[in-house]
């Protein structure tokens, strides 16, 4: 209600009564249609609820469900994105996300070398016919529905491993540290099941995304994006589409340096369980070999089963939910994890039942085990397909700390005992510590000079990140080359030199294991 101004001044020629009068029917209007008072919240959620408006999004839906052979996707046209990030609002507010969390991203590519070109692109969960998340899962938190296709991540039966985040080659999974568990789009499919839009797909003011069903098993392009990742590795059922050929491109953030996540307790899981391993390997030989005596091959196994337990123990703190990690066998048919855990799992009873009943049957079958359980981790990590972790550089590596360390520590126990093959294991460590470093520090420089290396980035990331843990493993293996030699000679102290040579080796190969996670540089979406 406006108040009449001219009203009021005529009324104010007359008694002030009439005054008061004319201005309490003027409060008294404004107070009715208060009452009545329509805002535009209230006028746009009856008209969206009325037919009329739900039909402006049928155009952006499918109007039936899939067919069998066929799923939904997500539809984007570049050309009407402008990277206003309506659809990442929208999907932080519909589904309750934590403010640092986010399941719908937008980046950025840009044009090569004097070829002036800028697209953004918003990307989520591409829905995967084949998802890495879902098939390198070891407790079954993923879901593809039969009818829609669409991936659905189970909260409730998560453990918080991360591994998915690993698997998933465009980085969408995400870690929420607050419930322990990892979260991800699901296409909104409880709005799509009542013939409602998603909410990026709504909140969209271009209507640059869509949903579509699109033919299961349907030939793909070798990327999705310029900078993505190879198609063929998952299958992913979005569609990128332009009414003119994209230019040449790269994603914005192509040539960051980034650190990936350390995850510590891994660190010390994989070298306390490859040195585990190992000593139950050379300790088998060895008594296989007639080498040693029962009380030799008895002492090292007590040792190799401590450390193999503590390694194994330390695994359970990298979970978010470690009081479900029982569940962790249930994906054995598809996921290398679940293969680890159960093969670890059967390395620890094996050593327990050669420590019980000490043969060279039982000996050997456990240190058989452990080898195994080795080869499995080595296949967790190739399996994600990342450069940095590759069979040759990952297999090299872990087998390398195996037999490295499974070697010292055995050769540390007949020093102390006075055993005589320790004259033996010395020079063998020194050997294989220098091998493996120099077949390492080779890789790293031959990576870092060639741009067109898979792991390239990786190698520039070691050099320029983190150049000081490599100075710190030149110096530890100077040390080792210098005092490994001197003791080999001089016999000098035998036993307390090499145990300390012995330490020093440990912390180098942990200090290794830490930037195979950190200097990782995972592919991911443009720009995200």
């Amino acid at each position: 209600m406006i108040y009449d101004l001219a009203n009021d001044q005529e009324a104010g020629g007359g008694a002030p009564s009439e005054i008061v009068n004319h201005k309490s029917k003027i409060i008294s209007e404004a107070l009715r249609d208060q009452q009545t008072l329509r805002t535009p919240v209230a006028l746009f959620s009856e008209e969206f609820d009325s037919r009329t408006v739900k039909d402006r999004f049928t155009h952006l839906i499918p109007l039936s469900k899939p067919n069998p052979g066929e799923q939904y996707a997500f539809h984007v046209n570049l050309d009407a994105c402008t990277g206003c990030k309506a659809c990442v609002a929208a999907c932080h507010s519909l589904n309750g996300l934590d403010d640092d969390e986010s399941w719908r991203d937008v980046g950025l590519l840009v044009g090569l070398e004097k070829k002036p070109y800028v697209q953004t692109v918003t990307t989520a969960c591409h829905h995967c016919e084949d998802p890495a998340c879902s098939n390198g899962c070891p407790v079954l938190a993923y879901d593809k529905d039969p009818f829609t296709g669409i991936v659905r991540h189970l909260d409730d039966q998560c453990i918080g491993c991360s591994y998915c985040i690993l698997k998933c080659p465009y980085d969408v999974p995400k870690f929420n540290l607050k419930r322990g568990i990892v979260r991800k789009c699901d296409m909104c499919h409880g709005r799509l099941a009542e013939g409602e839009a998603p909410a990026c797909v709504q909140a969209c003011p271009n209507e640059a995304i869509k949903i579509q069903v699109v033919k299961v098993g349907a030939a793909k392009s070798e990327r999705l994006l310029p900078g993505t990742f190879d198609s063929s590795y998952t299958q992913p059922t979005t569609t990128y589409v332009s009414a003119k050929p994209l230019p040449e491109a790269k994603p914005a953030d192509e040539g960051q340096l980034r650190l990936d996540q350390a995850h510590p307790p891994l660190t010390w899981m994989l070298v306390l369980t490859q040195m585990s391993a190992g000593t139950f390997l050379v300790t088998a030989l060895t008594s296989l070999a007639g080498l040693t005596g029962q009380r030799e091959a008895w002492v090292c196994s007590w040792v190799g089963f401590i450390m193999g337990v503590v390694g194994i123990a330390l695994s359970v703190l990298h979970l978010g939910q470690p009081l479900k990690a029982w569940r962790a066998f249930l994906g054995w048919r598809k996921s290398w994890l679940s293969r680890e855990i159960i093969a670890f799992g059967l390395f620890a009873k094996l050593g327990a039942v050669s420590l019980l009943f000490p043969s060279k049957l039982t000996l050997s079958l456990a240190a058989l085990a452990g080898v195994l359980a080795v080869y499995s981790s080595v296949m967790v990590y190739v399996d994600t397909r990342r450069p940095f972790w590759s069979m040759k550089l990952t297999g090299s590596k872990f087998f390398g700390t195996m037999l490295l360390l499974g070697t010292a520590i055995p050769g540390v126990i007949w020093a102390w005992m006075g055993h005589p093959l320790a004259q033996i294991a010395i020079p063998t460590a020194l050997v294989l510590r220098w091998s493996v470093s120099l077949f390492e520090m080779r890789e790293i420089k031959l990576a870092r000079r060639d741009a067109s290396s898979p792991w390239h980035m990786s190698a520039r990331i070691l050099t320029e990140k983190l150049p000081h843990l490599l100075r710190a493993r030149k110096i530890m293996l100077a040390i080792v080359g210098i005092v490994l030699p001197t003791v080999i000679v001089t016999q000098f102290q035998v036993a307390a030199v090499f145990t300390l040579s012995v330490a020093i080796t440990l912390c180098s190969q942990l200090i290794e294991r830490h930037y195979f996670f950190t200097a990782c540089h995972g592919p991911k979406m443009p720009g995200n």
